[in-house]
């Protein structure tokens, strides 16, 4: 590049020592000189300055102007600030950017004493910075001395436009490594905590993590329960209570409704007593739920100084959170899982338990024919049945335990140890079912009880002795016609001092006695009809000439067809016993 001005008139403004050369050397050697700008590392902590010093020195040597002052853009400020010059004294601090493209004059006016020329240094798209220029006897050019300040001018803003350009590649290169180097750190230690599936080991990892990642100095984590959080684990003496107790209504909403990070500086009540800066950083599931909070406290600086978390840290931090959500998320899914193991072992235990408890096998006695469907609705069932044989005479028991699942269970658990106790002392069944009722109504809580039929037959009498404390009505069936027996009792564990006296009725030979649960007759179908006692008893006069075993099955495959697609709800048992001359 060359200056458009004639050697005579680059030798008025330039110094002695370059009047000697000629027009192409002056201007080689000047714009030679003005290229050390370009060496300058754009990212070094003095590199402005360096350029403006670096400016005012090959000028002072090139041309004779007395006062030099070079002015740079400061974005921070916004504005031209004095970077370099042979003298400030009587020179401005700072400039306003576009009064030096504008308004020279009045650039020139606030020097003291007013200077000579004003260089604005801009590209297309901003200003760059300006040269003030004054003094050496050189206060008035002619319009080719003008010229060559303006291709001066033109020259030094392409240098500084190149090297501002170098800077920001540099710095756009430093920061997309720096993003790449942020997610690679990220990747690994997603891949660390995802495999942590204990909490406690879990949480440990994510505090070591996360003030590792932001220089902090202590950091704490929160799960939410519910409308509140609690602190799950903190290294530096964390306010269990600070986010549900002690932060602001602003600050709460922000985190639970907008999830966005709460900042604290110097001043402010923290969640680390005594912390000078912090960021509470929401934690949010895939869905977008809060589920918890991450706060790191003092972010420290490699001279040992605490000071603000900056965006970098903030972008850093909530990325780290996303990993968090997905680490806490499979890690309660886990934990969840082996609860539910648990439970299902428990309930298997239980089931196993009370398997054992219902009868293996029929009782195998001359003159009694006998039949059980048995059709939990659970893997724990609240119906009972039972059999006792004395003397040729069989006694059948069908109860329903109110309630479902292992309460019910353990109910069931305490009927039949005590059944089986009170049978074995021989009592009448009128006693046994009081003893039963206070034993029930004494060790099991208010809201339990049980609905319970105890019928003896004795086939060599023809007679049936029953005590129906609360349960449905069991049938007796005879040449097509139907007896029922009805409740006449509260239900066993109702009241302490409940009295209950066993009734008798006749039983031929060749009589079927039905007991069942209220599982059979409330059965409902997809339009919630009930089965009903109607079609249970007209299954039973229906078939009354075939075997117990396929009267049983037919009331089984009613109830299934009736069902249909609806859901059963409750247990499902039918006892049948017919005598035989």
């Amino acid at each position: 590049m060359s200056l458009p001005f004639e050697p005579a008139e680059w030798r008025k403004i330039g110094t002695d020592r370059r009047r000697t050369g000629t027009w192409m050397q002056l201007t080689a050697t000047l714009f030679d000189e003005l290229q050390a700008i370009e060496k300058i590392a754009p990212r070094a902590a003095s590199a402005s300055r360096r350029r403006a010093e670096t400016i005012r020195d090959v000028l002072a040597r090139h041309l004779s102007f007395k006062r030099i002052a070079v002015y740079l853009d400061d974005a921070q400020r916004g504005e031209l600030v004095l970077a370099a010059a042979t003298n400030k004294s009587g020179m401005p601090e700072a400039l306003e950017r576009l009064c030096v493209v504008r308004e020279p004059e009045s650039v020139l006016e606030q020097c003291d004493p007013p200077a000579a020329h004003v260089v604005p240094l801009a590209s297309s798209k901003e200003v760059l910075g300006a040269l003030i220029l004054g003094g050496g006897g050189q206060e008035v050019l002619d319009e080719s001395g003008r010229s060559s300040l303006r291709a001066l001018g033109a020259y030094l803003s392409a240098l500084l436009a190149a090297s501002r350009l170098a800077s920001e590649v540099r710095d756009g290169d430093f920061q997309m490594r720096l993003q790449m180097w942020e997610l690679e750190s990220l990747y690994d230690i997603g891949l660390s905590i995802a495999s942590m599936l204990d909490m406690g080991q879990l949480g440990d990892e994510i505090l070591v993590r996360t003030m590792s990642l932001v220089n902090a100095r202590r950091a704490a984590l929160y799960l939410r329960q519910g409308q509140r959080f609690g602190l799950h684990q903190a290294l530096g003496g964390a306010r269990a209570q600070f986010l549900d107790d002690e932060l602001s209504a602003d600050s709460v909403r922000a985190i639970l409704e907008a999830g966005e990070p709460v900042a604290f500086e110097k001043g402010a009540d923290c969640i680390f007593p005594g912390c000078e800066t912090l960021v509470a950083m929401p934690i949010r599931s895939s869905s977008g739920e809060v589920i918890g909070v991450l706060a790191a406290a003092d972010r420290e600086f490699r001279d040992g100084s605490v000071g603000p978390f900056e965006e970098g840290e903030l972008r850093l931090l909530n990325r780290f959170a996303n990993q968090v959500s997905i680490a806490l998320q499979n890690a309660r899914l886990h934990r969840d899982a082996l609860d539910k193991q648990a439970i299902e072992r428990d309930l298997e235990l239980a089931g196993s338990i009370q398997s054992n408890i219902l009868p293996r096998g029929l009782p195998d006695t001359d003159g009694y024919e006998i039949a059980v469907l048995h059709n939990p609705a659970r893997q724990l069932g609240g119906d009972y049945h039972t059999f006792f044989e004395r003397d040729g005479i069989i006694s059948a028991c069908v109860a329903d335990v109110s309630g479902k699942s292992v309460p019910a269970a353990i109910l069931v658990s305490a009927l039949h140890a005590a059944l089986q106790l009170l049978f074995h002392e021989r009592r009448p069944l009128g006693e046994i079912a009081e003893e039963l009722n206070r034993h029930i109504h004494r060790w099991s809580s208010e809201s339990k009880f049980i609905t319970f039929i105890l019928a003896t037959i004795d086939r060599r009498a023809g007679e049936i002795r029953y005590v129906n404390a609360g349960h449905n009505p069991a049938f007796i069936v005879l040449g097509g016609k139907v007896e029922t027996l009805h409740s006449h009792g509260l239900p066993i564990g109702i009241l302490g001092a409940s009295r209950y006296e066993a009734q008798t009725r006749p039983f031929p030979a060749g009589s079927l006695l039905a007991l069942y649960s209220d599982g059979i007759t409330e059965a409902n179908n997809v339009e919630e009809e009930e089965f009903g006692p109607a079609r249970l008893t007209d299954i039973l006069t229906t078939n009354e000439t075939r075997s117990c075993a396929e009267i049983r099955d037919t009331i089984r495959d009613a109830v299934h067809e009736f069902a249909g697609e609806a859901p059963q709800y409750d247990d499902q048992t039918v006892v049948l016993v017919r005598t035989s001359a």
